[in-house]
């Protein structure tokens, strides 16, 4: 018994490497590292974070939560419909190969997936698919929704905790053609989820899974990748005070999708509202953090107390200090900056050793050293925001 759910298992495993969605995402994270590393040359004139950033982002948290997932829907026993699995696959790749990373999201994918199979049995077409979705009309839709459920929940979760890591700084015209700054964030994690399809050779008995098991149904384990597409940019704060609020906002939606996937168990058609919700929910969550964006003022501006910094390269000067984007450097060995030019001079002034003077986030002063080493940046490794205006060659793509 033991040894065919493990075979099962291996093979449900197996099926993952073989779906062609999951290197269709390498190679659109690889697609996103590059043009981000492009922009950031073309703006500061040096790449600021590791063109591999987007890759590591695609694999290690992603699997992480895949198996936290895959661990309560395979508790749940949660099943599916083959061509299900198909049509996310579909719709993962199309978004995928038109770079839509907004639209690369469970909401999107697993929600229209639900809607389409509504949809084709509503308006008569079972007779073309009378083998597939519809063998079981309405039965799977709970499942589908119990998915798009616990998929939110985990977008919420990954937004909040790595939405704004290694979020990439940027200029952009604000009013009267001076520049301002930005932080951007656009990253893919792929979340491996271990779900049921018919057809299998488990036997499964209706009272180990009483709820979510069909019967007496045979079953097949396999292990299906789910895109989970994050995009947002942060002009009138720091892009990590925009994450916690819209991640947790979006896990919230995900919990009411649950409670209410779960009672279409009962009665099925409660899972096309659940759907509803999810989408319409989305939609509102993130077209309010969009208009707080247009409507606020700039964070990152210059200022005429000091230098504000917009990011701080890695392994540099600045970074050894703990400076941050958002604090304003208003000091240097004594003498006070306002530019790139003023940094440079007073830093000048001790090739061994600087002393800096840092306005935080919170208006707190503090005072900071450290000794500088042959090979440091020349400017601590410090982007930061001057004012001035924006040159046309360092236009935003």
């Amino acid at each position: 018994m033991w040894e065919t759910w493990i075979i099962e298992l291996l093979k449900g495993i197996g099926l993952l490497f073989l779906n062609p969605v999951l290197y269709i995402g390498l190679l659109v994270t690889y697609m996103l590292g590059s043009k981000r590393v492009k922009q950031e040359r073309k703006l500061f004139h040096i790449r600021v974070e590791d063109p591999m950033i987007e890759m590591k982002e695609y694999i290690v948290p992603s699997l992480l939560t895949g198996i936290v997932l895959s661990i309560i829907t395979g508790l749940l026993g949660l099943n599916v419909p083959f061509e299900f699995v198909l049509l996310t696959g579909f719709l993962s790749l199309i978004f995928s190969i038109f770079l839509f990373v907004r639209l690369l999201t469970p909401v999107y994918t697993v929600g229209l997936s639900l809607l389409i199979i509504f949809g084709l049995s509503l308006y008569g077409f079972e007779g073309i698919l009378d083998e597939g979705f519809f063998a079981f009309d309405e039965v799977f839709y709970p499942s589908i929704a119990v998915l798009l459920g616990l998929l939110l929940i985990a977008e919420g979760w990954l937004i909040r905790r790595r939405g704004a890591l290694h979020a990439s700084p940027l200029y952009e015209k604000g009013k009267r053609g001076m520049i301002v700054g930005a932080q951007k964030s656009k990253r893919i994690w792929l979340v491996p989820v271990l779900l049921f399809i018919p057809n299998g050779i488990l036997d499964v008995p209706g009272d180990l899974w009483p709820v979510f098991a069909l019967g007496d149904t045979e079953w097949a384990p396999i292990v299906v990748p789910f895109f989970i597409g994050f995009s947002a940019k942060a002009r009138s704060t720091l892009l990590a005070n925009v994450v916690q609020p819209l991640g947790m906002r979006i896990a919230a939606i995900g919990f009411v999708v649950l409670a209410i996937a779960t009672a279409g168990y009962w009665m099925p058609y409660l899972s096309l509202a659940a759907v509803a919700i999810a989408i319409v929910g989305r939609a509102i969550v993130f077209y309010v953090y969009k208009s707080r964006e247009e409507t606020r003022p700039s964070f990152f501006t210059s200022s005429q107390n000091g230098l504000m910094i917009l990011g701080v390269l890695p392994e540099s000067p600045a970074e050894r200090m703990g400076l941050r984007p958002g604090e304003l450097l208003t000091k240097v060995n004594g003498r006070i900056v306002h530019s790139r030019a003023e940094l440079y001079e007073a830093l000048q002034s001790n090739r061994a050793h600087c002393k800096l003077e840092i306005f935080d986030i919170n208006d707190q002063i503090r005072l900071v050293q450290n000794a500088l080493y042959e090979g440091d940046h020349h400017e601590l490794g410090i982007l930061a925001v001057e004012s001035r205006k924006l040159l046309p060659m360092e236009g935003v793509q």
